[in-house]
């Protein structure tokens, strides 16, 4: 982990309450408490305690993402991303990943500036672009979280679960670019 970005990122709790549950269903609760103690004391709490629509320093989510990869995960590349994915799919409950279903992984990649302004507060931001007839260029900016590489697997493993809804099939997500404050990212839904 780097050090602490400015306090000004916050992320809404939804993703601890997904986190929580997701935990909970694959590792049942004693998971969850080798989870919750892996974390800095200052941030065991908002695990434990997270609602839905209140507001948490994005640090918790980036101390929570690394316990999830180095205890739950045991490190493991690929069994981390199948956890994110899952946290991803739970969050979106229900109704949304209906409609997700319903629509098209363009009209869905195209909302996901939308998405990211409603699940974090703080100078970042995302636009999006075409990139051929089955393929969107993502640009997230202005995220000092991206100094750390554990916020690239969020982000890849986050939209592949988004497209995922629409499709059923995996789509194509790779890095394109990253700076230390900003990620490129290429879906290819083909």
């Amino acid at each position: 982990m780097t050090a602490d970005p400015p306090s000004e990122h916050e992320v809404r709790g939804a993703w601890f309450v997904a986190a929580r549950d997701e935990v909970i269903a694959r590792f049942g609760q004693d998971g969850l408490e080798v989870l919750v103690s892996a974390m800095p004391a200052k941030h065991q709490s908002i695990l434990r305690e997270a609602t839905g629509n209140a507001w948490y320093p994005e640090v918790a989510l980036q101390t929570c993402l690394h316990s999830l990869r180095l205890q739950l995960a045991g490190g493991h590349e690929v069994r981390f991303g199948e956890l994110l994915e899952s946290c991803t799919e739970r969050g979106t409950g229900r109704f949304f990943a209906t409609l997700l279903g319903l629509s098209s992984p363009r009209f869905v990649l195209k909302n996901v500036p939308k998405m990211w302004k409603s699940i974090r507060r703080g100078p970042g931001f995302v636009t999006v672009e075409p990139d051929g007839p089955t393929a969107m260029m993502l640009h997230y900016q202005c995220f000092p979280f991206f100094a750390d590489p554990i916020y690239e697997e969020l982000t890849v493993h986050s939209v592949r679960a988004l497209v995922r809804l629409c499709t059923g099939t995996d789509p194509l997500v790779s890095i394109e670019r990253s700076t230390g404050d900003s990620v490129d990212l290429r879906v290819d839904y083909g």
